[in-house]
């Protein structure tokens, strides 16, 4: 999604930042402004993390790391079904194009800060594994109108269908107003991209006009297709749910009267959320409430995360259902990523995903070699029909017998097949050679035990008792069923 009219080899547009009356250049190269820091981030799996680290100047991409970007970009261009441009850009130019103003990458793992990801080029890493994807933030125009602005953004082949588009998308919506910007214009959004429309459409940016004919893409040869141009303001969202906003919301419903300084739009805003919004006095040890549609709203995002904590600790769910049980009572923004940190910090839901790993580990190690002896064997399964034919089958003529069974065609099928056997120097030989040591040590302990589940309609509740400590419950009502299967692992007990 590039700039309106923008040459890619032409210098960079420069944001003007327009604040109480006064108009100054917002250089190439500034400090990053405070807030604006690498952002860990959790893929959607729910397992991998990511973090997401700000630039303001090419020279503070490493050059190894430039290049992947600057080649996952030409090989975008070459495929010709998002970005207008024909040719590729050389590094250089697109270092300047893409980190001239700001840019963020997205990396493979939890990192604190740029000197890192330096590290991480010294060392040699696999840019190809670790980088997930980069957008940049700039003016959609020059001049006075410059506090609009525009983004683009670039997945790597390797990271597709892992939700990083999205969770760049989300970025760019935090960090735009702490640049300066108070809207957001995305001018050629081919309608053939749905990915990238779904994302835009589900962070609430409106479709503000169409384009007939915008686009001559390689995957539509022949055809013309319509470009959607879409637009959101900025901020909003952000300024109006932080903990400074809800104490204005509290003064304005408890005293009827605006905050010092508010302008027109905020006096607007305040007016709006006194129809949603609701205060309810302190009564005895209970604190002061606002609530928002009959749920609490918490501003303090340590609140945030002691609430989140306290309802993860009593079932040890997983994120989709704690972030449901706190949705249920509470309110504020972005509740899944506080449950995902509360789970990433839990010790025993850590402990829990390492024997989930193990045990993905030695299955995969125990079919291997189950599929290494049927390979081993199937030679000798082949050759006994030749040798001790069925009595009563009547002898059929050497025309119609079937390949397997005549001689010219044993002797290949006799040949055994050199089976694929794992590097005993291989870290992921040596992994399931280790995680099966440690599972024969725990069988003892923690027997197999084969699962039985009676299922009962009408809400009827059913136990079954599976060994002297591991218990399934079955729930049916509404139309639903739950399963709930406690064990112990080392002294602890699991649901």
């Amino acid at each position: 999604m590039p700039a309106m009219l923008e040459d890619p080899t032409a210098p960079v547009i420069k944001r003007r930042l327009i604040a109480q009356d006064r108009t100054h250049i917002f250089p190439s190269d500034f400090p990053l402004p405070e807030g604006i820091v690498p952002k860990q981030v959790t893929l959607r799996d729910r397992v991998s993390i990511a973090t997401i680290i700000p630039y303001s100047s090419p020279k503070q991409v490493p050059p190894p790391l430039l290049a992947y970007l600057a080649d996952q970009f030409a090989s975008e261009i070459e495929k010709g079904d998002t970005y207008p441009m024909l040719e590729p850009l050389p590094v250089d130019k697109f270092g300047e194009y893409w980190f001239g103003l700001f840019g963020a990458i997205m990396l493979l793992g939890d990192i604190h800060d740029a000197d890192e990801v330096r590290s991480m080029a010294q060392h040699g890493v696999d840019w190809d594994k670790a980088c997930l994807g980069s957008f940049y933030i700039k003016p959609n125009y020059p001049g006075r109108s410059s506090h609009v602005c525009n983004g683009g953004f670039l997945v790597t082949d390797r990271a597709r269908n892992r939700g990083v588009g999205r969770l760049m998308g989300e970025t760019y919506l935090e960090w735009a107003p702490k640049l300066g910007y108070i809207y957001s214009v995305f001018n050629l959004v081919y309608e053939t991209n749905v990915a990238s429309c779904r994302i835009w459409d589900a962070l609430g940016f409106k479709r503000i006009g169409r384009v007939k004919g915008a686009g001559n893409l390689r995957s539509h040869p022949g055809e013309l297709v319509d470009a959607i141009i879409y637009g959101r303001e900025l901020g909003q969202e952000e300024d109006f749910v932080s903990e400074e906003r809800f104490d204005k919301i509290r003064f304005y419903l408890k005293t009827g009267k605006y905050p010092n300084g508010a302008d027109r739009a905020e006096k607007s805003r305040l007016r709006s959320a006194s129809v949603h919004y609701k205060l309810i006095p302190a009564q005895g040890n209970e604190p002061e409430k606002l609530m928002l549609k009959g749920k609490e709203v918490i501003s303090d995002t340590q609140g945030q995360y002691d609430i989140a904590r306290q309802i993860h600790q009593d079932g040890h769910g997983g994120i989709n259902k704690t972030t449901a049980t706190i949705n249920e009572r509470y309110h504020w923004v972005r509740i899944k990523e506080t449950v995902s940190q509360v789970i990433r910090n839990c010790p025993e839901c850590s402990e829990m995903n390492k024997h989930l790993a193990s045990s993905r580990v030695h299955y995969n190690s125990s079919k291997f070699r189950q599929e290494q002896g049927q390979q081993q064997n199937q030679p000798q399964q082949q050759q006994q029909p030749a040798k001790q034919p069925s009595p009563p089958e009547k002898p059929q003529p050497p025309q119609h017998q079937p390949p397997s069974q005549t001689p010219q065609t044993q002797a290949p099928a006799t040949t055994p097949q050199r089976p694929l056997r794992p590097r005993p120097e291989s870290p992921s030989t040596q992994l399931q050679i280790e995680t099966a040591q440690a599972e024969q040590q725990q069988q003892q302990a923690y027997p197999a035990i084969p699962l039985v589940i009676y299922i009962w309609p009408h809400g009827k509740t059913s136990w079954k008792q599976m060994s002297p400590d591991a218990v399934l419950e079955i729930t049916s009502a509404n139309n639903y069923l739950a399963a709930s299967l406690k064990i112990p692992i080392r002294g602890h007990e699991y649901a």
